[in-house]
Order: C-alpha cells, then sequence, then structure tokens
C-alpha cells in the first residue's frame, strides 16, 4: 500500500520548489501527494495584476501542478505576509494531516530571512504533534506520521545542513515539466527560481554520483528524538 507525502509551503511556490522534485519521485512510486499552501503568495504580484486576480491565478496554478504529480493542492485563505502561528491554523493543518492520513510531512526549515517561511515552519512542527499524538483528541483518528524533514529553500539558509540525500534524476524531467505551470518560476524578475533550483539539483547530484539529486534537513524534533534514543 503506498504512502501519503504532505509537502507544506509559506506561499504558493515554495513546496512546489523545494520539496517537488521528492514529491515527483514519490508520485512515480505510486505514492499520494497531498500539498498546502498556507497562503498564494499574492503579495509578489507583477505589474498590471490586481492581488485578487494573482491569489486566483495562483491558486489555479498549484492546483496544476499538483495535477500533474497525481496529487492534490490546498491553499488556505491567509493573507500573504500575515502568517502567524497559533492554535487555529496549527489544528486546522493538524486536521489535514489526519484527513489524508500523512505519512511524511516536508516543510520550511526553523530559521528564513522570511517571516512567513519561519512562521510556517512552528505551525508545521504543531501541526505534526497534534496530528500524530493519539491521546489529543479530534474528530479524526492519528496520522501514521513516520518521517518528517526540512526543505532546502535559498531563503531558508541560517544553520541548514544537507541531513537526508535523494536521488530523484528519474523524476526530474516530471517535475520541471510541472514546475512551469508556476509564474514564479520563469517569469520572476527578482530571483531566477527555476534557473536556481535546477542548478542545485545538479550540484547536489554531483556529490552523490547522479544527476540531480534533493536534500533536506533533520527537524530540531527529530535531532532531539535521536538524541534522546542514544541515552
Amino acid at each position: 500500500m503506498g504512502k501519503t507525502i504532505m509537502a507544506v509551503g509559506a506561499h504558493t511556490g515554495d513546496a512546489q520548489l523545494t520539496c517537488g522534485m521528492l514529491l515527483a519521485k514519490h508520485a512515480l512510486a505510486g505514492d499520494k501527494i497531498v500539498i498546502v499552501d498556507l497562503t498564494a503568495g499574492e503579495r509578489g504580484t507583477p505589474q498590471g495584476w490586481t492581488q485578487a486576480d494573482f491569489r486566483a491565478y495562483n491558486v489555479e496554478c498549484a492546483a496544476k501542478f499538483a495535477s500533474k504529480l497525481g496529487g492534490q493542492s490546498v491553499v488556505l485563505d491567509v493573507p500573504d505576509g500575515e502568517l502567524y502561528a497559533g492554535r487555529e491554523i496549527e489544528l486546522r493543518l493538524a486536521s489535514l494531516m489526519r484527513e489524508h492520513h500523512v505519512d511524511a510531512v516536508l516543510y520550511h526549515w526553523k530559521n528564513s530571512l522570511h517571516k512567513d517561511h519561519e512562521a510556517a515552519h512552528r505551525i508545521a512542527e504543531s501541526a505534526l504533534f497534534y496530528a500524530s499524538l493519539a491521546t489529543f483528541e479530534m474528530p479524526l483518528p492519528p496520522a501514521p506520521i513516520r518521517r518528517f524533514m526540512c526543505a532546502e529553500n535559498w531563503e531558508d539558509a541560517p544553520g541548514f545542513e544537507p541531513y537526508f540525500w535523494f536521488d530523484v534524476t528519474e523524476a526530474f524531467p516530471l517535475w520541471k515539466e510541472a514546475i512551469k505551470e508556476l509564474w514564479l518560476a520563469e517569469h520572476s524578475t527578482s530571483f531566477k527560481y527555476l534557473r536556481y533550483y535546477e542548478a542545485l539539483s545538479v550540484a547536489r547530484g554531483a556529490r552523490m554520483g547522479v544527476d540531480h539529486a534533493t536534500c533536506f534537513a533533520a527537524s530540531p524534533i527529530m535531532e532531539k528524538r535521536q538524541i534522546l534514543d542514544l541515552l
């Protein structure tokens, strides 16, 4: 029976760019993919667009990306730039984890240049707790979460150290086709997203002796658990 992999991003584009290659690898293996964007990233509105129109477009693009992986996209209605950790959004994300019976969660690293990314990290870690704890009463049974890892994002670099390495060579073409559904992948004038993440996959792949690879950090929760296991 296949696994369910959930990727959580602060904005539309975050999870798709940083986790997308690994998601594509799991999609090709027959696993279920769920991508949750906590905001639609609408405050990155390009000239000539309204925020409302750009938000709707990003939601549509996120759905198209997920569809190419045979997965599902969920975009919450939180305004871009106004993402804060708190019980309501943490329980909302935990409910999604339980609803989809999630086995693994990919999310932001704890340190970032972007406040929404740091908030997304805290939200995801609290949601992991609520979603997996059997004694925390919620309408749905606990999710069987066994692995959780933090993605490599150029804005989340402070303190990030690769811990998990994955060969994504076979999945790379699917990711590259899917990521072009997102406006910022090729049209952003502030950062060359597609070029950066493609080059990063080549550099990481060279370290593994493969064409393309992607890396994740162990979450602070996992690091603490591993230390305790050695005592």
